[in-house]
């Protein structure tokens, strides 16, 4: 147990030396949160990832907490490593930041999308302005942009980017989290977006031969969580029962208000919300989709750090969302990284496991598909139980070379090294752990039991679904037949199968272009009905029956 009465102690974080004073009760993470330096923190310092390790380089190491023994391996504690969130130093001390995976050429799904195909008549432009607009999508890890030709509707430029508050959390319950500590927290994050839409903004316009001033039209896309926070909005209502929005319905404002430098006319739109966490988002995706015209029953899905599920019957629509957490982007998983150079992307078994990395570089770590495709085949290989024990010994004997990357690691327990440290490009074992295993099954059970209780709700069953879309940046990179052999989604033929592509990004070109769409889109928020997940009843025994594999897929 920490006891805090000292006096403030300096810390050095930064290479220029300049000492930071740190107050008793104040760790390491929120020093630098406080002094603006960016320390990754997937998990909002709760001490369940990695990602905010340091390194003590002169002074006295504090003693680790548990976290640090769960998270660091005994060498790297010798070392002097310590995870920031969880390092409340006594004695005045220099540490560095652990550079975390350098990643760079994130695959981020940008293209515009083929709306043409939608029927949708484009507003003449007025003779105020000019002949430019920008629709954003700003996700909780990416954020897309598509600078657009408002007389033609040809999409002149797509730029994208990590959502630079990914630092503060890497899911939107770490999100607003951070949110809550501080009401400065709030302006910090809108900051970060703020600033971030305007660099977009400027290479989009770098692009296409224009400057940000001759954009006078703004459609934003988002979660409730990012929509409250572009707009300054203190998000932590949707934190606790009855996790309702402040803001639901569409809003229009001057795109200066929000913080953008574009035309000094320019008009921002942003889309409705459902609800608390079915947001903006969610209505483009639908709006894009045009699930209200399609008929039989059909589920889209959006799967990322927070999963909307819609569901389309005669009925009409309804959504949910499901809290996946950051696993399938890399977060919480031990060698986990984000889809960008030198991630594992795919993986296949024959006599021994090979990999691909995106940029076919040396491996650096593991990303989403790539965890799908690894716990996929080593379930084929009965490796894996349907209960997602990782089996050093199994039943059935496999190749030399697989069984020789079985072993029980430093803690004791099971791993399977998918990239020995030879052919690593950080000299480094990479691993599936048993951890990364759970890790796994808790953000398929929370996809999965989304689409269950939607359709239990319409008295439907799994082979009840005509059609199943897959919509999104991770969505549309998974292998179908892996995330269907792992139960992410439901085992149906793979013609039912379709993927769509940025469904949210394409809504919001169409929300920008078209005043009818924004109509449409309004309607669309009203009528979807919301399927609450918490307290539903029987909803954790739903959950608790989708942790486990299925034994087979057809």
């Amino acid at each position: 147990m920490q006891t805090w009465e000292r006096d403030p102690v300096a810390i050095t974080l930064t290479d220029d030396g300049a000492p930071l004073t740190v107050e008793a009760g104040v760790s390491v993470l929120g020093a630098a949160h406080q002094n603006d330096i960016d320390i990754m923190a997937t998990c909002g310092g709760r001490g369940r990832c990695r990602s905010c390790r340091i390194k003590l380089v002169r002074g006295v190491a504090t003693e680790p907490a548990v976290a640090d023994f769960s998270q660091l391996s005994k060498d790297e504690i010798g070392e002097g490593y310590r995870l920031a969130c969880q390092c409340y130093p006594q004695y005045d001390s220099r540490y560095s930041i652990a550079p975390p995976t350098h990643e760079t050429s994130f695959q981020i799904l940008s293209e515009p999308g083929e709306w043409q195909g939608l029927h949708i008549d484009i507003d003449p432009v007025s003779k105020s302005q000019t002949p430019y607009g920008i629709a954003f999508d700003i996700g909780t890890t990416t954020v897309v942009g598509y600078l657009i030709n408002l007389e033609t509707g040809a999409t002149l430029a797509c730029v994208s980017g990590l959502n630079p508050q990914t630092v503060f959390g890497g899911d939107l319950i770490s999100r607003i989290g951070f949110a809550a500590e501080k009401p400065t927290h709030v302006k910090k994050l809108h900051q970060r977006i703020a600033t971030f839409l305007n660099d977009l903004s400027e290479r989009a316009c770098d692009q296409a031969g224009i400057t940000r001033v001759e954009i006078c039209q703004v459609s934003v896309v988002g979660n409730t969580c990012m929509h409250h926070l572009f707009l300054g909005i203190d998000p932590t209502p949707l934190g606790s029962a009855p996790y309702d929005p402040v803001l639901k319905a569409p809003h229009r404002c001057s795109a200066r208000e929000c913080g953008l430098r574009l035309h000094e006319n320019a008009q921002a739109y942003l889309l409705p919300i459902i609800a608390g966490f079915v947001g903006a988002d969610t209505v483009a995706m639908i709006l894009s989709a045009n699930l209200g015209s399609r008929t039989g029953n059909i589920i889209a899905a959006d799967i990322g750090t927070n999963a909307e599920v819609v569901l389309k019957t005669a009925q009409g629509l309804a959504a949910c969302s499901s809290p996946a957490g950051p696993a399938l982007e890399g977060g919480q998983i031990r060698d986990g990284m984000r889809a960008a150079f030198g991630a594992i992307d795919r993986v296949s078994a024959g006599q021994d496991i090979v990999i691909h990395t995106i940029g076919d570089a040396p491996a650096l770590g593991i990303c989403g598909s790539g965890l799908i495709d690894a716990v996929a085949e080593l379930l084929d290989l009965g490796i894996i139980d349907k209960t997602g024990r990782l089996h050093v010994e199994p039943e059935v004997e496999p190749t030399q070379a697989i069984a020789a990357r079985l072993r029980n690691g430093e803690d004791g327990a099971p791993e399977f090294v998918l990239v020995w440290a030879a052919d690593s490009g950080n000299h480094l074992d990479i691993v599936l752990s048993q951890g990364d295993i759970r890790q796994l099954q808790l953000a398929k059970a929370a996809i999965m039991s989304g689409v269950q209780a939607l359709l239990r709700e319409a008295d439907l069953e799994g082979n009840n679904i005509d059609t199943f879309l897959l919509a999104g940046g991770f969505g549309n990179y998974i292998n179908i037949r892996n995330a269907r052999r792992i139960g992410l989604i439901p085992d149906l033929a793979d013609e039912r199968i379709h993927y769509i592509a940025n469904a949210a990004g394409l809504g919001a070109q169409i929300a920008l272009l078209s005043d009818r769409c924004r109509v449409e889109a309004e309607k669309i928020a009203l009528e979807t009905r919301h399927l609450s997940l918490a307290g539903l009843p029987g909803f954790q025994k739903m959950y608790l029956g989708a942790m486990g594999f299925p034994a087979e897929i057809r």
